[in-house]
């Protein structure tokens, strides 16, 4: 009974302490607590979309400060940037020219040194071998004036070695003249077998070629040009060749004017004949042939 009552007195206890902090939130003053506000009215109430529009861009700062670029602005920029690029690609395109013709000029300027040594070359190295014969009738060396055969040993990135008939003649091209080569083996060599293949090109539209061999008469006293090799039984002294070529650019072919190395005498001249001698007068005939 004792411990029932001692509860009840707690809970009195708390339900007054309860009751306390109600009564007191109750009786405090609204305004400590919360703060009436009164509607405001905004600025633009009764005012139309420009009049906003307006009292918006005046009150913006920097509004309306900004300013853009004009149509004849536009155009004038334009027109500066295509004329720059028109004169870069023009200056780009004359470095393209000059660039390739340049090259172009190398290119030729190289053949035709490659052409002339090799002309040189297998002329020089003639042999009075036998190209063909019929009965007393021998041929070691053919010349006239756009075609000469003989025979020489190839350089070996071209040939398998030995002596080759050889002819450079000149043919009608695409363009204009072309001089051509034309070999095929010695070992078992056939008339016709230098057409029997394609010649090889060696340079085209050279204008007009024109071959001359150096000669001796009978007795080996005196040496002489000209454009038709008649012993063709023999090797000449000497072979000339010259183009009237004409380029653009101021190329041209320099002459050429090759001894053949070889001295046979059942091939290039009389025993009898210093070589001395046939090469000063070889040297007179050309100062001779160069005045006229």
């Amino acid at each position: 009974m004792m411990a029932f009552n001692i509860n009840m007195a707690r809970t009195r206890q708390v339900g007054s302490a309860v009751t306390d902090r109600l009564v007191g939130a109750v009786s405090r003053p609204r305004s400590a607590h919360w703060t009436i506000r009164r509607r405001e009215t905004p600025p633009t109430a009764g005012r139309s979309r420009r009049a906003c529009k307006a009292a918006h861009r005046d009150s913006t700062p920097g509004y309306g400060s900004q300013s853009g670029f004009t149509l004849i602005e536009l155009l004038l920029a334009t027109a500066l940037i295509a004329l720059i690029m028109a004169m870069a690609y023009g200056g780009f395109r004359a470095g393209v020219r000059a660039t390739s013709s340049g090259e172009e000029l190398i290119e030729e300027t190289n053949r035709l040194r490659v052409v002339h040594q090799f002309i040189r070359r297998q002329i020089a190295h003639s042999r009075p071998l036998i190209i063909e014969q019929d009965g007393q009738d021998v041929i070691r060396f053919e010349g006239e004036s756009e075609r000469i055969r003989f025979i020489a040993p190839m350089p070996g990135y071209l040939g398998f070695g030995g002596p080759y008939v050889q002819e450079l003649r000149v043919e009608r091209g695409d363009v204009g003249v072309d001089l051509v080569f034309a070999f095929a083996m010695l070992n078992g060599y056939e008339p016709g077998d230098l057409n029997r293949d394609p010649p090889v090109t060696l340079l085209e539209d050279i204008g007009r070629a024109n071959f001359e061999f150096l000669g001796y008469d009978e007795d080996g006293e005196s040496v002489f040009w000209s454009d038709f090799w008649e012993p063709v039984d023999q090797v000449p002294l000497s072979v000339s060749l010259r183009f009237s070529m004409e380029r653009d650019n101021g190329l041209f072919f320099p002459q050429l004017v090759t001894p053949v190395i070889i001295d046979s005498g059942g091939g290039v001249a009389p025993r009898s004949v210093d070589p001395a001698d046939i090469r000063a007068r070889m040297m007179g005939v050309d100062r001779q042939r160069s005045r006229r």
